[in-house]
């Protein structure tokens, strides 16, 4: 990783990328982006800990990517690898939004309105179903485990989300699959036209989303 800080625990080290350069980023929105960094530093210490107490060699890094920014809204992706027991990999993958002046998070459902809440998780709303799964048997064309891999369909509705709207107007979406199957649904993305009649367009004009 060739923009990034370190973690160490003991002889072993975490890569973490640095944060990217954010044109007319408040205060209040770099304090919001570092507190996401001091968490992701301190999962990274966690786990090269519990390497470190089971004798094996921890790996760690993580990234964070600036997926849209409208002069009002920063889209962050923020994803990361690891194995903190020496065998098992995990890794994990999410889009968060935050209000620029403010450094608040925005919840771009209320505006998208393409998924349900449970608590604090949120789901994909039935009426999108074929348009993601046509998205996930594009981007698992040449995924044989993906595709035959038995009750995908189900996953991508019965799989917490979250989502990063992009400059062309689509929408990739990030699901918490497990580890096994967390690959497949990297690319799943929505078509504007599949959500359109759920997508608040006062809303999204408010904070120049596309």
């Amino acid at each position: 990783m060739s923009a990034a800080s370190f973690v160490r625990a003991g002889p072993q080290v975490a890569g973490i990328g640095l944060l990217p350069t954010i044109r007319n980023a408040s205060p209040e929105l770099k304090s919001s982006l570092n507190a996401i960094r001091i968490r992701v530093q301190a999962d990274a210490r966690a786990c090269l800990q519990t390497a470190k107490e089971m004798e094996a060699v921890g790996q760690y890094s993580a990234a964070f990517k600036n997926m849209l920014d409208t002069g009002r809204v920063l889209v962050l992706e923020v994803s990361g690898s690891m194995i903190c027991d020496g065998i098992h990999s995990s890794s994990y993958r999410y889009g968060v939004a935050f209000e620029k002046d403010s450094g608040k998070r925005l919840d771009l459902n209320r505006i998208y309105n393409i998924g349900t809440r449970s608590g604090d998780r949120l789901f994909l709303r039935a009426e999108l179903i074929d348009a993601a799964a046509a998205s996930y048997r594009r981007v698992n064309m040449n995924e044989r485990e993906c595709l035959d891999r038995a009750g995908w369909e189900l996953e991508l509705i019965n799989v917490p989300i979250t989502f990063s709207p992009q400059s062309d107007g689509s929408i990739i979406l990030y699901y918490a699959a497990s580890d096994v199957s967390a690959a497949c649904f990297h690319g799943v993305r929505l078509e504007q036209g599949a959500f359109a009649k759920f997508r608040s367009a006062e809303q999204a004009t408010q904070y120049r989303l596309p």
